[in-house]
């Protein structure tokens, strides 16, 4: 006749499963795990080139330019290490930084092919990757003279938040600025749920963020997010210099200390710069983790793909 299994028998073999069950997705995940850090890990290396520096004014002034004018001056990991090498070794004569991009673009902020990374991440891993990601190009910050942006040309998302990093900003009339995170189904990132508030106050911060409305840079100057605006893209940099270039001029100590102090009251605002940033990291890695996200980064890289098939 036949053996009945007893019981005991049955349930070891239960637990006998699951435990391999669980093995198995243990070693899947720490496969997964291994996989991204090893490739985030190979892709941090500087991209040499897609930074340059140079100096005006007999040295007191320096330019530091993204220059990736090809992909519009797109964010990559690469940039960044360059971008943080660039600004950590700065001549010390330098007194006054403009930073700009190259072409017809500041920056058009973070590389698709990066967001759509992310996707493929886990929500820790992405919330870590966003930060590493927000430090390399807000090391601006932590240059003991001011910083000007140059803004020449269209400055979106990351690349717009950048320039609200720093401590003036010069645009021309039409220059098109946007934080388009919501239309992407994203939450904003590399600071702009601290810096845009604090510049612009929170009625044009809600407004710009949660609607990811386009504006120019003639209605940024009316609502506080600029200082000053030009009539034409080829006298921003121009202007810009001219700015830091009287800056530079005067005594050394007085504006370190008038910068720290100004930034130091900036930063402790709120909760704290850190304190946003960690935020923003947080809910970004929650957003990669949508199909919503994942749809808008394709249908804006098949727009783009398209407008380069016309042209």
């Amino acid at each position: 006749p036949p053996q009945i299994c007893s019981v005991p028998m049955l349930t070891r073999g239960l637990h006998l499963r699951r435990h391999l069950r669980l093995r198995l997705r243990l070693s899947s995940l720490s496969r997964l795990s291994s996989s991204s850090s090893s490739s985030s890990s190979s892709s941090s290396a500087a991209e040499e080139g897609t930074v340059r520096f140079r100096t005006e004014a007999d040295g007191l002034v320096g330019v530091v330019t993204m220059n990736r004018p090809e992909a519009l001056n797109a964010m990559t990991v690469g940039m960044g290490e360059e971008f943080r090498r660039t600004v950590g070794s700065l001549p010390e004569g330098v007194r006054c930084v403009v930073l700009t991009g190259e072409g017809r673009a500041f920056s058009a902020g973070g590389d698709l092919d990066f967001l759509e990374a992310r996707a493929l991440d886990t929500p820790y891993h992405n919330t870590q990757e966003m930060l590493r990601f927000y430090d390399r190009f807000l090391c601006v910050r932590d240059l003991g003279v001011p910083v000007i942006s140059a803004i020449n040309g269209a400055a979106v998302g990351a690349g717009l938040c950048l320039a609200m990093a720093t401590d003036i900003r010069i645009t021309y009339d039409e220059c098109p600025l946007q934080f388009p995170f919501s239309k992407l189904g994203l939450h904003p990132g590399m600071a702009a749920t601290f810096f845009l508030p604090s510049v612009a106050g929170y009625e044009v911060a809600s407004r710009l963020l949660l609607t990811g409305d386009s504006i120019n840079g003639a209605q940024a100057k009316q609502w506080g997010m600029v200082s000053e605006t030009v009539p034409d893209t080829s006298l921003v940099l121009e202007r810009a210099v001219e700015v830091a270039t009287s800056i530079a001029s005067n005594p050394i100590t007085g504006i370190q200390t008038t910068l720290a102090t100004l930034r130091r009251q900036q930063n402790s605002t709120h909760s704290g710069l850190r304190s946003a940033l960690m935020r923003e990291a947080d809910a970004q890695a929650s957003c990669y983790a949508t199909k919503d996200l994942m749809d808008c980064v394709q249908t804006t890289k098949a727009k783009i793909a398209s407008k380069k098939k016309k042209t």
